[in-house]
């Protein structure tokens, strides 16, 4: 009888540190949800190890790993190596979130934050009547969270793209390489307005994509801005609404924090991994709770 009992497959979600991380939560639900054996655990990888770290998974038999700060371009350049691959997702964003250990030695290395973040700017602009499809994007900041969503924004059909940054530089490099890939896009300082671009009259849902929030600041945009926009999203996330998410609190305006993003990547990792789709929504809300119940122990 224990013969056909399945083993489970192991996966990981690696980073330093890392014992603040949900994945394992997230992850564990998604396996319950689908009645499928699935180990995962935290890794701390040493942060001159992960090549290391990566090789003795491998070498132990996990199937799969998710990585998170620092090690997110040290696994792009593990996965671009022949004859491993990348998806188009990860060669944009340069930078590899999730990674599949096939049985052949081989790796696959996928970027899923941008589609994480498409599904769940989908999940609440369809409350709105609205999809991607429907609007353009306004994006706060142009380091590695904003450009890992580029390739995502243009699979999802978003008609543009705007790009602010405090370096207005970085801010045109990453529109050009969004142009590049066929997404209308300009660049621009924080406080920019509108009327300095050529941008389609489309809703617009405006993306934090900066560090701001952690530092708690707040990027003075220019009050156009808000004039046609139907949703604001701040990447980060908290037990109570961040600091972008306050400064709109005088607006009649939808907000979200980025909790969404990080449960909705994680089951596009999860179907990379096992070929099947668990609830997304249901864990949101269980991840909810258990993000509330910390703070308040706290």
């Amino acid at each position: 009888m224990n013969a056909l009992i399945r083993q489970a497959d192991r996966y990981v979600v690696i980073g330093n540190p890392i014992a603040h991380s949900m994945s394992p939560f997230i992850h564990a639900d998604f396996a319950a949800q689908l009645d499928l054996p699935l180990q995962y655990e935290r890794v701390l990888a040493p942060l001159n190890g992960f090549v290391q770290t990566v090789a003795a998974l491998k070498a132990a038999g996990v199937k799969g790993a998710n990585v998170t700060v620092p090690f997110k371009l040290e696994a792009f350049a593990l996965a671009s190596a022949r004859p491993h691959t990348l998806t188009s997702a990860a060669e944009f964003a340069q930078a590899v979130n999730t990674l599949k250990f096939n049985a052949d030695g081989t790796m696959l290395g996928d970027n899923t934050d941008g589609g994480g973040l498409c599904r769940d700017l989908n999940r609440q602009l369809r409350v709105l009547g609205m999809h991607l499809e429907q609007c353009q994007i306004l994006m706060i900041g142009a380091g590695g969270a904003a450009s890992g969503c580029v390739a995502a924004f243009q699979q999802a059909g978003v008609q543009h793209l705007t790009v602010l940054n405090r370096t207005v530089s970085k801010a045109r490099e990453l529109a050009q390489r969004a142009e590049a890939i066929d997404l209308p896009a300009a660049g621009g300082g924080f406080d920019t307005p509108p009327s300095h671009f050529d941008i389609p009259g489309a809703p617009v849902v405006i993306v934090n994509a900066s560090s701001s929030s952690l530092n708690g600041e707040v990027p003075a945009l220019h009050p156009d801005w808000f004039q046609r926009a139907v949703l604001a999203y701040d990447m980060m996330y908290a037990a109570e609404p961040t600091p972008f998410m306050r400064s709109l609190s005088n607006r009649d305006l939808p907000c979200s924090d980025g909790l969404g993003m990080l449960v909705f990547q994680a089951q596009q990792a999860f179907e990379v991994w096992t070929g099947q789709a668990p609830n997304a929504l249901e864990t949101l809300t269980k991840v909810r709770q258990a993000l509330l119940a910390k703070a308040k122990q706290q």
